[in-house]
């Protein structure tokens, strides 16, 4: 019942949000809060010739400049400051409509990464992602048949009092890519306790056009 209920509100977010179908129309009609200090002509700029990949950067004077890392017909990314970065991304849904999906990521200067996510009407407005995107969970990157009961993974994984985690939009399809930035964040006697426990490749997650699995 609660998946009937959600797949109705998408259809009916979907009726209200056939205004954007393409990246460029997100970027002209996204309002100040999402990237601050960025005018008009500049949103034009981020958007021009999507087919040279050479990246545009935008002198924002008293702001950090913003820098176009990629673009294609249904996503941008952005060099927002020295340390942060934004992708934007437009998703399909059931009804052939979309909706955008926008992360952020800040990196410190030992390369701890951590994204977050949210998800909006092509009109901008929010929509509540717990039924689009499942919530971190530090147990993803564990490897499968892990004794949860030894005592040296008790000991290891008590260090985790944190998730730090990097999302990757794709340009190209409508995955993504999660990261675990722990090795940078624990200590390194710490990591070397954890890290036979720990999955090697990233997760990456697919949309089936009503959320993330």
């Amino acid at each position: 019942m609660k998946k009937l209920f959600f797949t109705i509100v998408l259809l009916i977010t979907g009726i209200t949000s056939l205004s954007a179908q393409e990246i460029k129309d997100v970027i002209l009609s996204m309002p100040d809060d999402i990237i601050l200090g960025l005018e008009a002509a500049q949103k034009e700029l981020l958007i021009s010739d999507p087919s040279d990949t050479t990246e545009i950067t935008i002198d924002k004077g008293t702001y950090a400049d913003i820098k176009r890392l990629a673009i294609s017909p249904d996503f941008i990314s952005l060099q927002t400051s020295e340390s942060g970065t934004t992708q934007i991304k437009l998703l399909p849904l059931i009804n052939d409509s979309k909706i955008i999906c926008v992360v952020k990521t800040v990196c410190t200067k030992d390369s701890v990464c951590d994204s977050r996510m949210q998800f909006y009407t092509t009109k901008w407005l929010p929509i509540n992602q717990s039924e689009l995107f499942p919530g971190k969970d530090k147990n993803w990157f564990i490897k499968e048949g892990t004794d949860h009961n030894s005592q040296d993974f008790i000991n290891a994984y008590t260090a985790l009092d944190m998730n730090p985690m990097k999302i990757d939009l794709s340009p190209t399809d409508n995955n993504l890519t999660i990261t675990y930035n722990i090795k940078s964040y624990l200590s390194e006697e710490d990591y070397k306790k954890l890290e036979p426990y720990l999955t090697e490749k990233p997760k990456i997650l697919t949309w089936d056009k009503s959320s993330y699995k």
